[in-house]
């Protein structure tokens, strides 16, 4: 072999052995498992991902189950000592991610309130239920919320999006899953992003900014809500 078909022989050589391989991003990391001894990666089955997140002022266990497509009993199965109501800045918890199908963007809950379509009857053409439920408005204020202005999570819903009138309802998501968006009549469509320790079973808390609307709402029962699509479910 010539001097030069050598080089060339050893370089191939090197470039097979670092192209073999990959470094793993932070998306690529998942839980070590023990495979059969000629079980290619292809065939093994996937695991899920396990990501250390490191709680910031203003984290909820639903706004931190959103960001990773996760469920808050997942992060509690996996962190049995966190005290759900009282997460503590620079706690480090160790989140399954991608547990369920990711929740829509706002954008696209939108496109579901521009292509429904009411009956003669008033109902939606399309909807996967209807529960009659008790209705009720909040505000950002302290006396809705327990949080003035410049508290960590002011103004920052369960979803962990900012809430906004027009848009955010509070649910209880036992019965109404978070990300799910719902028809009221009189009210319009709007979005479960957020929860309440007030809002428990068939009850909506709709979203204003104006504490006097809030007020001006009051307690309406028994009106049928319909829901146009669930909110995210486990894959």
């Amino acid at each position: 072999m010539q001097p030069r078909s050598m080089v060339m022989a050893a370089f191939t050589s090197l470039t097979l052995l670092v192209t073999s391989g990959h470094h793993a991003s932070e998306s690529d990391r998942t839980l070590p498992s023990l495979m059969a001894p000629n079980l290619s990666t292809a065939q093994a089955a996937p695991q899920k991902l396990f990501v250390e997140h490191t709680v910031q002022a203003g984290d909820t266990l639903y706004s931190i189950a959103a960001r990773y497509n996760t469920k808050i009993e997942h992060i509690i199965g996996h962190n049995p000592k966190v005290e759900p109501q009282a997460l503590t800045v620079g706690l480090v918890l160790q989140v399954p991610a991608n547990t369920v199908q990711k929740a829509k963007t706002r954008e696209e809950q939108a496109q579901t309130a521009d292509q429904m379509v009411l009956s003669s009857s008033g109902e939606p053409n399309r909807y996967s239920r209807k529960i009659p439920c008790k209705l009720t408005a909040y505000t950002n204020s302290f006396e809705s919320t327990g949080k003035h202005p410049g508290d960590p999570g002011y103004g920052i819903t369960a979803s962990g999006r900012a809430s906004k009138e027009g848009l955010t309802i509070a649910v209880d998501p036992a019965v109404i899953p978070m990300h799910s968006v719902v028809y009221i009549p009189g009210i319009g469509v709007r979005y479960a992003e957020d929860t309440g320790g007030a809002v428990i079973g068939n009850h909506i808390d709709v979203f204003y900014n104006d504490d006097q609307d809030a007020q001006n709402f009051g307690v309406k029962n028994n009106i049928m809500v319909y829901v146009l699509e669930e909110g995210p479910r486990e894959s």
